[in-house]
């Protein structure tokens, strides 16, 4: 089985409902689980990872309503066709 993959803040927020900047700001307020690359107190670039977002989320974490399947199927198949070439 292949590890999870980590997805961008565009596809995390289609997956929980949100705009990109509103992730973003939950994120760095340690609000939902996300993984900040880069060193220094301003990290721009940060990834995601789906089955996360959606255990804080129904766990009652920045929103208290979880995703629904069919944005998360089609959240998961925005990283799937991101790799066919």
């Amino acid at each position: 089985m292949l590890p999870e993959r980590y997805v961008d803040a565009v596809v995390a927020a289609e997956f929980v409902g949100v705009s990109p900047r509103f992730l973003l700001d939950l994120a760095r307020a340690g609000r939902i689980p996300g993984h900040p690359l880069g060193l220094g107190s301003k990290r721009k670039i940060w990834r995601f990872r789906l089955s996360e977002l959606e255990s804080s989320l129904c766990q009652g974490g920045a929103n208290s309503s979880a995703p629904t399947d069919s944005r998360a199927k089609s959240a998961q198949q925005s990283v799937s066709g991101s790799d066919r070439s």
